[in-house]
């Protein structure tokens, strides 16, 4: 790219970075943090949270509002979560309902136009039923836009996405696949003028939105924000967030998401514990010859054969409480992948993850299942809602067993009423369940 065309870029990115900066300035300040790369593969604009990617031929044509625009629109993605997807919200559907919600957001900052000429028609709503972005999530938002761009023309499919995922989930890049415009060592020229806003009312937007920014007394003092950030401000995803959470608590990402690895921690013997638990349950096995393995636990367990013995229809429920931790939930991560290690392909069933209700179920049969779930949860814990769950779904088989992973902190429903199916407590703290067996599992 040209020397001359690399300034001329440069300069209008350095005008709205110092523009939004007058405007709003805590919202804003990452952008002084970030790397603008000019690149041709992108559709208009990206981002990752570190680099700001822009096709230089669109960017050139922007307005001030324009720019102005769509660097706030990147911002809101980041600091709402969007970027961070989990893997099965890939797509222009999510990605369209996630437009929606950072525009939302957006207008409640000030930004009213329903259309701009080099970005088109700025949606605030989602479809059916017409729903305000800024009042919902973007994985709520989804279930209200049955419109999947993806599946229509390029050109129409360009005209319902104003900007691109393409770089959201490459976090590793900084810059080096195209052209490094602006950087955070780059410093605004002397000349830079503010001269009032491109949109809005900027005192009253700017308390609605950042209402902990001001009190009485601060906004008689209140001015116009003249230079540029502090260049130590924090990281800028973070700043970004804190900022945000402390404004409203607009954090895009309910119900909780949690971190679902594997962990560096002793497994159970899986093919001995269920063989002993669903036999005895179940089969009602003699407990002859036993297993010499597990011949110092407090178990007498059977001799196992996994020529002969395949365990199906096994219901793995996860606790994602609020009590639960990443590393509790990384343990059972752990646990259940073990199992399916252990059991070669012969362990099938679903995994469900719950707190007061079940949020999500899936059907596992291999390893590739349960590595690609993200678990959710956050709430209050009743193991009841596991019970219920079962009972009120259809397209899952009843299942030979239930083994529930938890600490064992929550409200237990009437035993009596799920003696029909055997249930297995894997306890992170050494608790008790009222029925069925439990084991404390040691993190």
């Amino acid at each position: 790219m040209l020397e001359n065309r690399i300034k001329s870029l440069k300069r209008k990115l350095q005008e709205s970075r110092f523009r939004l900066s007058n405007m709003y300035k805590d919202f804003s300040e990452p952008l002084y943090d970030m790397i603008f790369v000019a690149t041709k593969d992108v559709w208009r604009m990206s981002t990752n949270g570190k680099c700001i990617y822009f096709d230089p031929d669109w960017l050139k044509n922007l307005g001030e509002p324009e720019i102005d625009f769509i660097l706030s629109h990147e911002l809101m993605h980041i600091g709402l979560g969007h970027i961070e997807r989990p893997a099965y919200y890939l797509g222009d559907r999510y990605h369209l309902a996630a437009d929606i919600v950072a525009n939302g957001h957006l207008r409640n900052l000030g930004w009213k136009y329903d259309r701009l000429s080099h970005i088109g028609k700025i949606r605030y709503e989602t479809y059916v039923p017409q729903i305000d972005g800024a009042t919902i999530t973007s994985v709520e938002a989804i279930k209200y836009t049955p419109v999947d761009p993806s599946l229509f023309t390029v050109s129409k499919r360009r005209q319902l996405m104003i900007d691109s995922d393409e770089w959201w989930d490459r976090r590793d890049d900084m810059g080096e696949s195209g052209t490094i415009v602006l950087t955070p060592d780059d410093e605004n020229s002397d000349d830079f003028v503010y001269e009032g806003p491109t949109y809005g009312e900027k005192i009253r937007l700017y308390k609605e939105h950042f209402p902990y920014f001001h009190n009485e007394k601060e906004e008689k003092k209140f001015k116009p924000y003249k230079k540029e950030p502090n260049p130590d401000v924090k990281k800028a995803i973070i700043n970004l967030r804190n900022q945000m959470n402390v404004a409203g608590n607009i954090k895009d990402i309910s119900p909780r998401e949690f971190e679902w690895r594997n962990a560096d921690t002793k497994v159970l013997d899986w093919r001995s514990l269920l063989n002993a638990f669903v036999q005895e349950e179940i089969c009602d096995y003699s407990f002859t010859p036993p297993d010499r393995r597990m011949s110092e636990s407090e178990f007498f367990l059977p001799d196992y054969n996994v020529e002969n013995w395949r365990v199906r229809d096994i219901y793995f429920m996860v606790d994602t409480s609020g009590s639960i931790s990443n590393e509790m939930l990384s343990l059972a991560y752990s646990e259940i992948y073990q199992a399916l290690m252990q059991f070669d392909g012969k362990l099938t069933g679903v995994i469900g993850f719950f707190d007061t209700k079940v949020h999500k179920a899936r059907e596992f049969n291999q390893i590739e299942d349960i590595v690609k779930l993200r678990p959710q949860g956050g709430g209050g814990t009743d193991y009841g809602c596991v019970f219920k769950f079962i009972k009120n779904t259809s397209r899952f088989k009843t299942p030979t067993s239930i083994v529930i992973i938890t600490d064992g902190e929550g409200t237990f429903p009437n035993a009596l009423k799920n003696s029909e199916i055997p249930v297995l407590w894997l306890m992170t703290k050494d608790k008790e369940a009222p029925f069925g067996k439990s084991v404390y599992v040691e993190q």
